[in-house]
């Protein structure tokens, strides 16, 4: 028998015992898949990181959610789930609320909508109480971009060359309109250029745009 065990009351819980706390939505994932199905869920501090890279590696969209009127938006949302290696659980939602969101993310007019951000802003600072909302971060870095409407010229990026090949790090060095981009490799520069679309890049994790910059 533990002290615990001795100690307790009638009618008392240990901690062990005692309700957890509903966690609070703090970023919402959501995009479609290659059959074009749409996905859509939200996820809390905790998980912010480890769902953004996430959402980045699947080509899905992550927010930010800044106050309660926006965390209102996950009301019709289950909760994801991510996981150690990095991958996500992110389930299918209905067509309205897919283009809900999309509206959000396109910065709609309405006051409860209006200062969503991207979550890869700074998903780290988000976890540690900076919730990445207006007036919790500075402007970002075009080498390191938050979104792939910020990939540009000088941006640093993933980039692979197959399915079995692994992402590594490149370098936009020209685009074209209709959003064609020219990479060199960082790590190899004497190998041939490459061209990708926006959607056949990844975004780094803020955390090494963060060491980069220290």
């Amino acid at each position: 028998m533990t002290a615990a065990t001795a100690t307790k009351t009638k009618g008392a819980l240990t901690p062990a015992e005692s309700p957890l706390a509903k966690p609070t939505p703090a970023l919402i994932v959501f995009g479609a898949d290659k059959g074009g199905k749409p996905h859509a869920a939200w996820f809390p501090t905790p998980d912010v990181s480890l769902a953004t890279k996430a959402a980045a590696t699947i080509g899905f969209r992550a927010l930010v959610l800044c106050d309660d009127a926006q965390r209102s938006a996950a009301a019709e949302l289950l909760q994801g789930r991510v996981f150690s290696s990095g991958r996500t659980y992110v389930p299918f939602v209905a067509k309205e609320v897919y283009e809900r969101l999309q509206a959000f993310a396109g910065g709609s007019p309405g006051p409860t909508i209006s200062s969503i951000r991207s979550a890869a802003q700074s998903p780290e600072k988000l976890a540690d109480g900076d919730d990445g909302c207006p007036g919790g971060s500075g402007p970002p870095n075009p080498r390191y971009p938050r979104s792939w409407a910020g990939i540009a010229i000088g941006s640093l990026v993933l980039i692979t060359e197959g399915d079995e090949d692994g992402w590594y790090e490149a370098v936009v060095v020209a685009s074209k309109p209709g959003g064609e981009f020219t990479l060199q490799w960082r790590d190899w520069p004497d190998l041939p250029l490459l061209m990708r679309r926006r959607d056949e890049m990844a975004l780094l994790h803020p955390n090494a745009a963060a060491a980069a910059e220290a």
